[in-house]
């Protein structure tokens, strides 16, 4: 009798970008790394939350964010949005490299195993990681607050200009692209990993944008008068729509109507130049019940 191959049920870790022999040995250098790394590691995330506390305090949680019914996004927003991303790119900048690293060593020793250089070295990349991830949340949460520009907002803007209108995939981000242990392309349980992890980043977006559009539309129908806005009226309606039937659907997925599209057109190149493939998870991990920014794994 032919038997079907067994899948361990913790290979889906391989989507969130690491196997459990790879996390194990993390945990232990943190252990043994002792407690002034502990201590300024926490410092740090204690400063970005702190940061991320006040700007919900001040304009809300992410998710209460609403953006003009009429559908345009006004210049001077775009003008504050990508001033935020400016301030943020040094940070920004040096977590890149580092993941950047992370994935060469990932793919240098693909096939020929892990000896322990490599993975000294990738632990030591990662640890190195933990302060530039903290420095990067800081810098942003900074840079909204100088903006006057909340949490929502930013989030609101980062997702229809990057995924829904110049279309960067949602798997961008580099947790969703590091390979695990025994990676095989072909193996079913690898792209049962992936897509585990694809759907987790969609039903983020999903669940954080959702209730946006339900407040743009809801304020577009109440003081609607009909004529040019009944298109667009329309569009946002069956865009609601089809969110509310999806919880994997991203915001204007098909295509973002004219008026965002007109709104944006003028910004293409600066959004294009700051757009970071591998710092895209940490834009989008942003935690739904507090407004504070998660740490991604």
């Amino acid at each position: 009798m032919e038997m079907t191959p067994k899948r361990s049920p913790n290979k889906w870790l391989l989507g969130l970008g690491i196997g459990c022999g790879g996390a194990v040995v993390i945990v232990i250098v943190l252990v043994i790394a002792g407690y002034f790394l502990v201590r300024n590691t926490t410092q740090g995330f204690r400063d970005s939350d702190g940061l991320m506390r006040s700007l919900t305090d001040k304009y809300g949680r992410v998710e209460d964010y609403c953006p003009d019914p009429g559908g345009a996004i006004p210049t001077a927003r775009l003008q504050a949005f990508l001033a935020v991303r400016n301030a943020a790119a040094p940070a920004r900048a040096k977590l890149e490299e580092s993941l950047d690293i992370l994935i060469k060593d990932r793919d240098s020793g693909s096939g020929q195993g892990r000896g322990p250089r490599n993975i000294l070295q990738a632990v030591r990349t990662g640890l190195g990681m933990v302060p530039q991830i903290s420095d990067f949340l800081k810098s942003r949460a900074r840079a909204l607050l100088d903006q006057e520009m909340g949490a929502g907002e930013y989030y609101y803007l980062y997702v229809v200009a990057y995924h829904a209108w110049l279309k960067k995939p949602p798997t961008d981000g580099a947790g969703l692209r590091f390979g695990g242990p025994g990676r095989d392309p072909a193996d079913p349980d690898d792209q049962d990993a992936l897509a585990v992890s694809k759907d987790v980043n969609l039903m983020r977006i999903h669940r954080l944008v959702l209730p946006m559009l339900h407040c743009q539309l809801a304020k577009l129908q109440e003081g609607r008068a009909g004529g040019a806005q009944d298109k667009w009226n329309e569009a946002l309606a069956a865009e609601v729509k089809a969110m509310d039937a999806d919880r994997t659907r991203l915001p204007w997925q098909d295509g973002v109507p004219e008026v965002i599209d007109a709104s944006l057109r003028p910004f293409r190149e600066r959004l294009e130049a700051g757009y970071s493939r591998l710092a895209d998870l940490f834009e989008t991990s942003i935690e739904r019940r507090t407004g504070t920014v998660r740490r991604a794994n």
